[in-house]
């Protein structure tokens, strides 16, 4: 067999043609993209161009291994996939604030159906930018027209060296990584340890994120954990012995949590422990509530809540876009992976992290622990039951889950009525039992008025209305002194208004309201009103609030309620505290036990360190408000300077805080503990 070869012009003259054009093809969709969405306030994406080079040489290798047609044919469905993919993640930002995750193709037809109509008013907001990215394809036709590629099929052994050259390329640019240096969330730590698809988007761009997210569904990412306490048991904790379970145990992921147990200090009981105990419980999820909203005149109700109850003056939202992960936060007490990292191809039947637990044991959440305690327990959503799968998720947590099509009947707006779901539902929870009392129950209530597109037009294929809510109180709004997508915003959040006052007024009628304690906080931001001004500052949001907001915390920074009528007087609550702290919180005021040391999120009213984390890894402490978009470190107002280690401690505990919530997730851990 003669493998000899004497390579000519003419077998490279295409691979360097093609790959001059898929390479300025990736770049200026990517920055593009970047342009339309995040911007460039974080620096300029060197990482990115640098991991562009391999990813465009692949492609003009795979493309000149052929010849004539077929050349032809891969270059452009290379060019299609690559416009789709960028087109989807710029509609997709401008939809939901952020990138989609692989792991949410699975649900494309159950978003298409819920929320085309949302979803084609954002395709044409985004079309200047859809017709932008369509150029290189403009270009590729030209190319072809005009032959300008050309030259013979690369023969296989020069394909040989192209793909060690690609190899070469590839690890090239993994090796230059800590060029960005080492630190935390840097390119590189962000490449190996602490993956989230903005942050890799970021540094990487969004064709390389791809690529690690699949990486990271089949082979996980390294995890380092910190000891970050000497064990103290005493306060919120259960008996286990994590030392005695660790030295028995043969799994790399669920000894690393057994040793990490061991060195974490439980909270201590408080004053308010027990303080509501055997109360009912009703927890409000409000779909993209702002407390900015909450107004003496225009919302009595919510701000009596607000103001006569726990007034919480330094709370933030965990999660900043996708319902489904803030329910996440909310009731389970876990950071949520939004990539699903190591799950492999089952995750595009999971979605997301509550649709991952749903056979795990899930002991602490308020459903179960209501359940445990002889109460009853239910979770209420105007909307369909199967979405994001809670038909299975939520009945996992403890509740009797009534939604359309499962024990609610279907309401022919959208969004539907929060009033109608609390009509729907009140009687269920107010019956009387045998003995003509009220059986202890915990409702949770998942909102569906308040979502977007916030909009009083119809849409001009169908003659409905975009948002039937925003219409409906439309002549309650019309005459505040708001722009006219604010006036539609608080138009369709009016509905919770109303939903909780009539709540309360059933609440009284039966007896109940004294023994009843409410929260509400809210799933995540109004991510369509994250548009920005000139300076930067939030435009719509910061019009709400009648104060500038940056628009990076000012996005987080959110409301939560926690009140009961037989308060005798409101308590101010100025430490800081998240999504992830209502959990221990409610469940340390509800007396129940439960083990402080396996939750991320911590009692806010405990005198543990108090952090509020965000999903990317940003953070909020009494000392220090750390972002980890751009890296800056802000000392809060009075604290001169911090202590030595103090940051990178934080840093640690945040990162902790993640593994920890990832690993518990995939392991189904408490099931391993609480047998």
């Amino acid at each position: 067999m003669n493998i000899k070869l004497k390579p000519k012009l003419s077998h490279f003259s295409a691979m360097l043609m093609l790959f001059c054009y898929f390479f300025i093809n990736i770049i200026y969709s990517e920055l593009l993209t970047r342009a339309f969405t995040i911007g460039f306030s974080s620096g300029f994406p060197g990482f990115m161009i640098v991991f562009s080079i391999s990813i465009a040489f692949l492609l003009s290798c795979i493309c000149a291994a052929f010849g004539g047609k077929v050349r032809t044919v891969l270059a452009f469905v290379f060019s299609s996939v690559i416009y789709i993919i960028f087109a989807v993640q710029l509609v997709y930002h401008g939809f939901c604030g952020s990138f989609m995750q692989v792991a949410q193709i699975g649900m494309g037809g159950d978003v298409i159906n819920a929320f085309g109509a949302a979803m084609w008013l954002e395709i044409l907001e985004s079309a200047s930018g859809l017709i932008l990215l369509f150029l290189p394809i403009i270009a590729l036709i030209l190319l072809t027209v005009f032959k300008i590629i050309k030259g013979d099929r690369t023969p296989w052994q020069i394909i040989i060296c192209e793909v060690l050259v690609f190899i070469v390329l590839h690890f090239s640019a993994v090796l230059s990584l800590p060029l960005g240096s080492m630190r935390f969330l840097s390119p590189h730590h962000t490449y190996h340890q602490s993956f989230k698809v903005n942050k890799s988007v970021q540094h990487f761009g969004i064709l390389t994120t791809l690529r690690l997210e699949f990486r990271n569904m089949f082979f996980g990412v390294d995890t380092v954990f910190t000891a970050n306490g000497s064990g103290k048991t005493d306060g919120n904790a259960l008996n286990i012995d994590f030392t005695e379970l660790a030295k028995n145990e043969s799994d790399k992921d669920v000894k690393e949590l057994h040793e990490y147990f061991a060195t974490t200090d439980a909270t201590n009981k408080n004053e308010y422990t027990g303080k509501f105990e055997g109360y009912n419980f009703i927890l409000i999820c409000a779909e993209s509530f702002s407390h900015h909203l909450i107004d003496k005149e225009i919302t009595p109700t919510l701000y009596k809540l607000a103001t006569e109850g726990f007034v919480f003056n330094n709370y933030y939202n965990t999660v900043s876009d996708n319902t489904s992960n803030g329910e996440y936060a909310l009731l389970t007490g876990l950071i949520p992976d939004t990539s699903l990292l190591g799950k492999g191809w089952t995750t595009f039947y999971t979605y997301n992290s509550l649709t991952t637990s749903k056979d795990n044991l899930m002991p602490f959440c308020l459903g179960n622990q209501f359940l445990a305690n002889d109460g009853r327990a239910y979770a209420i959503h105007n909307h369909v039951a199967t979405y994001y799968g809670r038909h299975r998720t939520h009945p996992n947590l403890g509740y009797e889950f009534l939604a359309f099509g499962q024990g609610m009947e279907k309401v022919d707006t959208y969004p539907t009525s929060d009033v109608s779901m609390m009509k729907q539902s009140l009687p269920t929870l107010l019956k009387k039992n045998a003995d003509g009392n009220i059986t202890p129950f915990h409702s949770y209530f998942l909102t569906f008025s308040g979502h977007m597109p916030y909009d009083f037009n119809q849409n001009p294929n169908t003659g409905k209305n975009y948002n039937d809510m925003v219409v409906q109180n439309k002549h309650l709004v019309k005459d505040l002194p708001y722009s006219t997508r604010l006036q539609a915003y608080i138009s369709c959040q009016l509905e919770l208004e109303f939903a909780v006052e009539y709540m309360l007024e059933e609440l009284e009628k039966a007896g109940a309201l004294e023994n009843t304690l409410i929260a509400i906080t809210n799933d995540h931001y109004p991510y369509p009103l994250d548009a920005q001004n000139k300076d930067g500052s939030l435009k719509y949001l910061s019009e709400l609030a009648g104060e500038t907001l940056d628009n990076y915390f000012g996005k987080y920074e959110s409301g939560l309620i926690l009140w009961s009528a037989s308060m005798e007087e409101p308590v101010e609550v100025n430490v800081p505290c998240c999504s992830l702290d209502v959990l221990p919180t409610v469940s340390n005021m509800l007396g129940f036990e439960y083990d402080s040391r396996l939750l991320a999120g911590k009692d806010i009213f405990s005198d543990a360190e108090h952090i509020a984390i965000l999903q990317d890894y940003s953070f909020i402490t009494d000392k220090v408000i750390f972002n980890a978009t751009t890296g800056e470190t802000t000392l809060v107002k009075g604290i001169a300077s911090l202590e030595d280690g103090y940051l990178e401690r934080i840093q640690n505990e945040v990162q902790n805080r993640f593994n920890m919530s990832g690993k518990i997730l995939y392991s189904d851990y408490y099931r391993k503990i609480l047998k």
